[in-house]
């Protein structure tokens, strides 16, 4: 038996055993999650707008991600609102950062890498790289908005009379308990594929200006730090929008 099918076997016994029901919707989901990437890749390669692709794409992941195992609710729709948001701007940060620092192409050190394959696929691999930041961001930015709205959700159903302030004040402040472990998570998510570049870097007796200067090391730091940018964005902005959507239902209540 192939060893993917068996891990997958092993993946869905441990999150039917632990999770229970909301195991197996977490698991149906990690699987059509993984389709719409695929399907994204395939309309990618066929020309069609990387960045445009990728943001839609990640919205439908959300979405489906959130409502799907969630249901529908206010701390859901929140959490859709932050994350759509967050994307938004960390696009817009990347595009134009990236444009400035050409972090684009293939450094010499993919040379040998590539001279086996077709350099006319006609991609532009300045977007590309883009689009694996906000693929990347993706999981974690979820997963702090879905907290974040979640916990203030609680707060309000346990005490239906706190302020709006009051709300906001206690989503930035697990929003900050989160931020540090988050982080690194992102970070050691992307250090662990760079590991066999460092190790050639290492092997090669690199300068240390040679490895931060050199382009493949350079996108990778710009990944790690957009990444970064995404993390800290969206717990104010989850903060701001999941107190607003509470205090509109507190309004009209009164």
């Amino acid at each position: 038996m192939n060893v993917s099918i068996v891990l997958l076997i092993i993946l869905f016994a441990l999150m039917v055993i632990i999770g229970g029901k909301r195991g197996i919707k977490s698991f149906f989901t990690l699987i059509f999650n993984f389709s719409i990437l695929f399907f994204m890749l395939i309309l990618i390669a066929a020309k069609m707008d990387p960045i445009k692709i990728t943001f839609v794409g990640c919205i439908t992941i959300t979405y489906v991600t959130l409502f799907y195992i969630n249901g529908l609710n206010k701390k859901t729709v929140s959490a859709l609102f932050s994350v759509t948001l967050v994307i938004f701007i960390t696009m817009l940060i990347t595009y134009d950062i990236g444009s400035n620092a050409k972090i684009q192409g293939f450094g010499v050190e993919q040379s040998e890498t590539i001279s086996a394959l077709s350099l006319y696929v006609q991609l532009n691999f300045s977007q590309i790289v883009i689009c694996q930041v906000l693929i990347g961001l993706l999981g974690a930015i979820i997963d702090v908005s879905i907290s974040i709205s979640s916990f203030m959700y609680e707060l309000y159903k346990q005490d239906p009379s706190i302020s709006k302030a009051a709300i906001l004040k206690s989503g930035m402040n697990i929003g900050k308990d989160i931020l540090g472990t988050m982080t690194n998570t992102l970070l050691f998510a992307y250090i662990g594929g760079f590991m066999t570049l460092i190790i050639y870097f290492n092997e090669l007796h690199y300068s240390m200006s040679s490895i931060i200067n050199a382009k493949v090391f350079c996108s990778e730091v710009f990944q790690i730090l957009c990444g970064g940018i995404g993390i800290i964005l969206i717990i104010p902005i989850t903060s701001l929008i999941t107190a607003n959507i509470l205090y509109v239902k507190l309004r009209v209540n009164n």
